[in-house]
């Protein structure tokens, strides 16, 4: 990973239409070093758990086999590195996202950035329509984890595809626009698709698009 610092910009507006900005932890501004992490041993361990789950056909920790879904993948990669990341989810309504979403925020763990670091929970908001209305009033609808994060701004996550399974995806708030670009003759992919594209009725279609938040599960107690 290299070193160079790269300056912070605003999200644009419409990214959180959705989502308040908490002013509760600080933006970072370049990538972090191992060294700099907020809970290193816990994080490698959720790194090495996203690639462990990468491809799977059954997410199983302990003997506990999780839902294969993207809520079932973060909470199979958590249990990997050691942290139940349900164990409050009979305090809140909703889906899994939701219930996740609001364990985190109970404790302060949600925060905005451009670069986070290895180990946060992304959440987004309308990844489908799921009150088949039209509109653009969906939120909590996908979740996934934070694998690698280059000076850059690129961002290497890992979350459940509905037709591919446990997959890495990208990417890049600081080119929310940029489905792919062309260096050195290939095209290589800066944001990953995101909404489903039998409902992609709208512009807003990327992982970049739909971002809401991340969260610091790792600094949960347990």
């Amino acid at each position: 990973m290299k070193k160079q610092s790269l300056i912070l910009i605003l999200l644009p507006a419409f990214l959180f239409s959705c989502a308040s900005v908490p002013d509760r932890v600080p933006y970072q501004e370049t990538p972090v070093k191992e060294e700099e992490y907020r809970n290193p041993r816990i994080q490698k361990k959720l790194v090495e758990g996203s690639y462990h789950f990468v491809g799977a056909t059954r997410l199983i920790v302990d003997g506990r086999e999780y839902k294969r879904d993207c809520t079932g993948t973060v909470l199979a990669i958590y249990a990997y590195a050691g942290i139940d990341l349900t164990k409050d989810f009979n305090l809140y309504s909703g889906n899994g996202v939701q219930r996740l979403y609001h364990t985190l925020d109970s404790e302060k763990l949600l925060y905005n950035t451009r670069v986070p670091q290895p180990g946060d929970i992304i959440f987004w908001d309308n990844t489908y329509d799921r009150n088949e209305d039209r509109k653009w009033n969906d939120p909590f609808t996908h979740v996934g984890m934070v694998v690698i994060v280059s000076d850059s701004g690129e961002v290497h996550y890992v979350h459940f595809n509905y037709r591919k399974g446990v997959v890495l995806e990208k990417m890049n708030l600081n080119d929310p626009d940029t489905y792919t670009k062309v260096v050195d003759g290939v095209s290589l992919v800066v944001n990953s698709p995101m909404r489903m594209s039998s409902q992609n009725w709208t512009d807003k279609w990327l992982a970049s698009h739909l971002y809401r938040i991340f969260g610091m599960g790792y600094l949960l107690s347990q």
